[in-house]
């Protein structure tokens, strides 16, 4: 889907717009469909709505934050419930020195991982699924994921703001 086509759909339907952030950022979140969601069709999103004055700042990041909140919760319960399958897996099986450090280093450092999960897109969606798969209980991680995606919601307010500042004065620079 192109960007074009999201901004087609709401100029003609504006009230959709909450929830096209929320959606953005829980498929971003999310173990199953985060690997193929970029983070920068919501960050544009989150950009858009804010420049066309259709969802406030913090109406757009406290959005954003429930949707990658909940997204990340529904990737540690998958972890929680496919965990024990998949680890007793043969491709698991095969590689079971790797996975005992992974798996020593996740329940040494969890809470700690979440928050910088968060901020690197790449394992964004996976870091929720392999804690989940863990020891790690879901209160800690509820916590620590709170933390982090509040953390996230502030950082992409900032970036909302002050980037498309940012390149309009480096492309008067640069002309």
């Amino acid at each position: 889907m192109s960007f074009e086509r999201i901004q087609l759909f709401l100029e003609t339907n504006p009230e959709y717009g909450w929830v096209l952030v929320f959606l953005f950022a829980f498929m971003e979140s999310m173990v199953i469909t985060g690997s193929f969601m970029p983070s920068l069709v919501l960050f544009s999103l989150c950009i858009y709505l804010y420049n066309i004055e259709l969802l406030t700042l913090p109406w757009i990041c406290g959005i954003a934050f429930l949707g990658s909140h909940v997204g990340d919760v529904c990737g540690f319960l998958v972890g929680k419930s496919l965990g024990p399958t998949l680890m007793n897996s043969k491709f698991i099986q095969k590689r079971q020195k790797a996975i005992t450090k992974t798996q020593s280093f996740l329940d040494h450092f969890g809470p700690y991982t979440v928050l910088v999960g968060r901020f690197i897109p790449a394992i964004r969606p996976l870091v929720p699924c392999l804690l989940g798969i863990t020891d790690l209980r879901l209160k800690r991680f509820y916590l620590a994921d709170v933390i982090a995606c509040f953390a996230w919601a502030i950082v992409l307010a900032v970036l909302v703001v002050f980037l498309p500042l940012l390149v309009v004065f480096l492309g008067s620079i640069f002309k």
